[in-house]
């Protein structure tokens, strides 16, 4: 009974060196040039995504400059429209009052 139980623990410890030997490499800190690589890839990754991200935000913003330019630009225009058309009414206007006074001065002389 004794070797049965010797054997058992014998296996037993064994198995457990396995088993720990086994964990500690799949969790053992890694070397500093390697960290250090894992640290530069991760932070190139993100460098990459903070450019693209910058690329679409000046993108977005360069289409709404371009959209407030062409706003801009249909209300100026709108608004010399309506410029020129009063000045052309007021034009009238002082044609129109320099009739009578015409006449008026005509019909003096």
């Amino acid at each position: 009974m004794r070797d049965c139980n010797s054997g058992a623990v014998l296996g037993g410890f064994l198995a457990g060196a396995l088993i720990g030997g086994a964990i500690a490499l799949l969790f053992a800190p890694r070397s500093g040039a390697e960290t250090r690589g894992m640290i530069r890839d991760y932070v190139d990754d993100e460098i990459d995504v903070i450019k693209d991200r910058a690329a679409a935000a000046r993108d977005y913003v360069e289409e709404e400059v371009d959209r407030y330019k062409r706003k801009a630009r249909r209300a100026v225009d709108k608004l010399e429209g309506m410029v020129e058309e009063a000045a052309g009414r007021v034009e009238n206007g002082i044609e129109a009052a320099k009739k009578p006074v015409r006449r008026r001065s005509l019909n003096k002389a």
